[in-house]
């Protein structure tokens, strides 16, 4: 079942549809925020009202045989790129041709990128000349959390629209709406107002891991925590660099009085940039070394 656009997207939703009932949308658009903000659902909800018979300023009517189409994840005039690693240069090219092409529906043809920084340089040099010359009445809708890793020269020909991170009282009122758990005063903090995230980890139940490994850590640092137990749970985590980012920074608020802040960043960010080359013991023995650093780094 498709999501409901959710409230803080909405203004945004009409802002774009009124520039395309007008004739005035960008051929691009590059959809930025945090990961979790709603992108996806922005750009699938855009997607619609461009392909629809009868849009209107707010979406598409949901009625007609595109947006019909659209529901049944058939519709011939849309393509929707993705990957789990990488996008090639193929994938882009297959972009290109329809794009190029012409609408079997008699309205306009998109294409929705999620994930763009994970096109490969050859991929995302393909994509320009499509980006120069795109084809009569053609959208691309790119979507990432990482705009900086996008070559700048795919930046300047999209039109960015960012997605800023939702108020913390309008994204617990809408958690509170969507399941009936409670919701960890941390959570939404940790999701950087990324309320979709934020559902995921509570309905997954990694919301609870997640306090238990903070708690954890911070028992380290009290020395009340034994270190090799926490290096075992930490492994079986999968996102270790969110997780010592937000402690860190937490650590940093409750701890003006903080001497080495420079060489606290500079670690954090050493790990983060190895964290997706430890494998195995190597994660093992990388963890124990980052949390031996840490009470150092803290004092």
């Amino acid at each position: 079942m498709t999501m409901r656009l959710p409230p803080w997207l909405e203004a945004t939703q009409l802002q774009l549809g009124t520039l395309a009932l007008a004739g005035q949308l960008h051929h691009a658009l590059l959809l930025t925020g945090v990961a979790g903000v709603g992108k996806h659902l922005l750009a699938a909800e855009l997607a619609q009202l461009l392909l629809c018979s009868q849009p209107t300023a707010s979406g598409g009517c949901g009625r007609c045989k595109s947006c019909l189409l659209v529901k049944a994840g058939h519709h011939p005039d849309l393509l929707h790129l993705q990957s789990e690693t990488s996008l090639g240069v193929d994938a882009v090219r297959e972009l290109s041709h329809f794009m190029q092409g012409s609408p079997q529906q008699g309205g306009a043809r998109v294409v929705l990128l999620p994930q763009a920084h994970k096109m490969t340089e050859a991929a995302a040099n393909a994509l320009l000349k499509t980006l120069e010359e795109p084809g009569a009445n053609s959208f691309l809708l790119l979507q990432t959390a990482y705009e900086q890793q996008l070559l700048p020269t795919i930046l300047s020909r999209c039109q960015k629209w960012l997605i800023a991170p939702v108020p913390s009282f309008v994204a617990r009122n809408w958690l509170a709406e969507q399941n009936h758990m409670a919701i960890p005063e941390f959570l939404l903090s940790f999701c950087e107002g990324a309320p979709l995230k934020a559902l995921e980890l509570l309905e997954s139940g990694a919301a609870a891991d997640i306090a238990a490994l903070l708690a954890q850590l911070e028992a380290y640092l009290l020395g009340e925590q034994a270190l090799p137990e926490l290096v075992k749970r930490l492994e079986q985590f999968e996102d270790t660099a969110t997780l010592f980012s937000y402690f860190v920074r937490q650590q940093l608020l409750s701890a003006p009085q903080l001497v080495k802040p420079q060489a606290l960043f500079e670690r954090l960010a050493q790990w983060c940039r190895d964290e997706q080359q430890i494998l195995g013991q190597n994660k093992n023995l990388a963890l124990t070394a980052l949390l031996l650093d840490l009470p150092r780094l803290l004092r």
